[in-house]
């Protein structure tokens, strides 16, 4: 009896194992019949949702093993649930249960496919937004990389999706709430996950309003170094960097991985073919990398938004010059919320006057990445600032840096920066500090001569009182006799009736409607002539008539921004331009059609213009350009003395005939020997051969250093 029950129990079995294959199978079929016609197949799914109960609770006693059956069974549900809106609304919160509960012991392969049942529950929008969140985050401290940058994405295309159309700010302040306490309070992990998908976010333009901005600013004083470091550089507008601390690994990570690779593609065993292999390839790598932050350190990429929506930049500058005050982090991360807060007091014209006296301990010739300290420093300046903060610094660079002890490249680097500070505050130099600094233009160094008549064209155009009468230039002394540059003064501004430059356009135009369009010769000769008082009062009266009559084109606009810088140039140049160089000048601004960055890259430090952002490549010594392998080989060859040659040359130029010792020197040898001085010598006792002796070396001694002088 017992031997027939146990060959009925494994034929049962048998079957059954056979139709959960065959159900197996058929559910990709069952799948796509439920969707075409979902009344005819209620009862079939009613028979599938029971079956997935039951493995839920059977998946629930032993979540760390690996159930395909049950992987299987819930995606087929998170396909047709839209189908039954009835069962649909508890698979979401069944999954969401056994994945709070068991998330930290299940299967990687379990977990990942119950969170992207979710994911496609989502995508068909079964349950909102927020209700899988505080789940998300939890997952994030899972050691699963993959399935947290899954999550990340998914959030992000979500609230994406969700802001297409148009912006809901309900749930939009629901979900900032959310992240700014996960960021706020949450794990390390957690933290960083909240930050970054608020950077992911804004760059998207999906979070750009005051709301996210101004939340994000109140972390930027959060304890993780990471965190603060990416939201700086957000606000700094780097476009390129804030993210890649936060999802990836450290930089130490990556440049280890980087030298496996190395070692793997030139092998392990050590040749002195692949020792050369190997130093090549680490040589490549580390210039990609110096080009890669040479290319985002530069000040194209910079992106005001962010920083200009603040509510209250001056307690937030405050508190991160209080953070770097403090001793403890690191030198690189103190410099970056330096640069943000010099980038503050830029943008929002602060007063911070224990800045200044921050950055004077790093101000040294042999301070590491001094050239970004100085960048600070320029940036940290405005005309509102009093010339009392910003003139120990500036006497101090001058000091330090622009002393003829120093090396040329210091001595550039130091003018530099004394000349972005001076064109951005005033009354920072007097009359003889300047002309020091002038002094420098006779200097042996071609970089500090250059960098050094840049400080004097700067102060041609802003306070040419300062300069001596020879380094005026014309144009600057013409406007100082016709009383048209003023001295600046601290705490005044001057106010424009019309539009700055407007005079210039209506003179231009009537020089146009004048000439005929092949005299361009004489039209450049009539801008040369500066035009009277009377000609500059009709011009401004004109000006104020045309401001009321007609409205400017982008043309106008783009044409008085040209004639502005035209004119800047000429105050610095001393001279007026040339015909040829103002053809050039207009051909290759309407080739480049003029683009906003590079017009304002041109217009840095004009009156009425917001400060752009400076970089410490900026400020750097100009490179010296290395010679190429062709111009080694001349300069070697120049070198080489060709003596044969040279003989013979001078020989040729030598006037009169041969010298006695020629002579002698050419004598048949039978007639040398029988000469007076042969005989003498042969005939010299032991006495006379020792005095000849001792006096030849003598001789010797006293000519030791000498150049041996070549025959004839």
């Amino acid at each position: 009896h017992s031997s027939v029950s146990s060959s009925a129990i494994m034929s049962l079995l048998s079957s059954s194992k056979m139709e959960g294959e065959d159900r197996v199978m058929s559910l990709p079929q069952l799948q796509s019949l439920m969707k075409k016609d979902p009344e005819a197949y209620e009862s079939e799914f009613d028979q599938q949702w029971k079956h997935f109960v039951s493995m839920m609770e059977v998946f629930k006693l032993k979540p760390q093993k690996p159930n395909n059956n049950f992987g299987e069974q819930v995606m087929f549900l998170a396909h047709v649930a839209p189908s039954f809106p009835e069962k649909s609304d508890q698979l979401p919160t069944l999954i969401i249960s056994v994945l709070d509960e068991h998330y930290e012991v299940m299967h990687s392969l379990m977990r990942q496919t119950l969170v992207q049942a979710l994911f496609l529950l989502r995508n068909r929008n079964q349950f909102p937004c927020m209700r899988t969140l505080p789940l998300y985050f939890k997952l994030f401290n899972s050691a699963d990389k993959g399935l947290r940058t899954q999550i990340f994405g998914h959030i992000v295309r979500d609230i994406g999706q969700q802001n297409l159309k148009q912006k809901n700010q309900k749930s939009n302040k629901e979900l900032r709430d959310l992240f700014f306490l996960k960021l706020k309070d949450g794990e390390t992990e957690v933290s960083r996950r909240a930050c970054a998908l608020f950077i992911a976010l804004y760059r998207k333009n999906i979070w750009r309003d005051t709301g996210a901005v101004n939340l994000m600013s109140a972390a930027l004083v959060h304890p993780d170094l990471k965190i603060a470091a990416a939201l700086a550089h957000l606000f700094l507008g780097n476009k390129t960097k804030g993210l890649d601390g936060i999802l990836e690994d450290s930089d130490d990570e990556e440049d280890k991985d980087a030298s496996d690779v190395v070692h793997k593609i030139v092998g392990v065993k050590k040749t002195p073919k692949r020792e050369k292999r190997l130093k090549r390839a680490k040589a490549a790598a580390e210039k990609a990398k110096t080009k890669k932050r040479t290319k985002a350190e530069g000040a194209a990429n910079i992106d005001f938004v962010a920083i200009d929506l603040l509510h209250d930049p001056q307690t937030l500058a405050e508190k991160l010059l209080q953070r770097i005050s403090k001793t403890g982090e690191p030198f690189q991360f103190r410099m970056l919320l330096l640069h943000l807060i010099a980038r503050l007091v830029s943008r929002h014209q602060l007063l911070m006057p224990n800045l200044y006296p921050y950055m004077l301990k790093y101000l040294q010739p042999q301070q590491k990445d001094v050239t970004q300290v100085l960048a600070c420093l320029v940036e940290a300046c405005h005309h509102q600032v009093p010339p009392d903060d910003i003139r120990p610094v500036v006497l101090h660079v001058m000091n330090t840096f622009v002393t003829e002890v120093q090396a040329p490249e210091v001595i550039e680097v130091g003018l530099n920066g004394i000349r972005e500070v001076c064109a951005r505050s005033v009354n920072v130099l007097t009359e003889d500090e300047l002309g020091d600094l002038s002094g420098f233009r006779k200097f042996k160094n071609k970089g500090v001569q250059m960098a050094c008549k840049s400080l004097i064209n700067t102060y041609r155009e802003i306070d040419p009182n300062l300069l001596h009468r020879s380094l005026r230039g014309r144009q600057a002394s013409m406007a100082l006799s016709r009383g048209e540059v003023k001295a600046p003064q601290y705490g005044s501004a001057q106010v424009y009736e019309t539009i700055d430059g407007l005079d210039l356009l209506l003179q231009k135009k009537k020089k146009r409607k004048t000439s005929n369009g092949d005299d361009s010769a004489s039209g450049s000769g009539d801008e040369a002539a500066a035009p009277s008082a009377e000609d500059k009062a009709k011009l401004e009266a004109e000006g104020k008539s045309m401001l009321q009559d007609q409205v400017l084109s982008s043309d106008d606009f783009k044409r008085l921004r040209k004639l502005r810088l035209q004119r800047s140039i000429e105050m610095q140049l001393g001279r007026k331009q040339k015909a040829e160089e103002m053809d050039s000048s207009s051909s290759e601004n309407n080739s480049d059609e003029e683009d906003s960055e590079d017009v304002s890259d041109g217009e840095r430090g004009m009156v009425g213009r917001i400060a752009d952002g400076v970089a410490g490549a900026d400020l750097k010594a100009s490179k010296k350009r290395s010679k190429t392998k062709a111009a080694k080989l001349e300069i070697v060859k120049a070198g080489r003395v060709d003596m044969k040659a040279k003989i013979k040359e001078k020989g040729k130029q030598r006037k009169g005939g041969k010298t006695n010792a020629e002579n002698r020197r050419n004598k048949p040898q039978m007639m040398q020997m029988d000469s007076f001085r042969v005989r003498k010598k042969q005939a010299a006792n032991a006495h006379e051969k020792i005095q000849n002796m001792k006096s030849h070396i003598k001789t010797m001694k006293k000519n030791k250093n000498h150049q041996k002088i070549r025959r004839r």
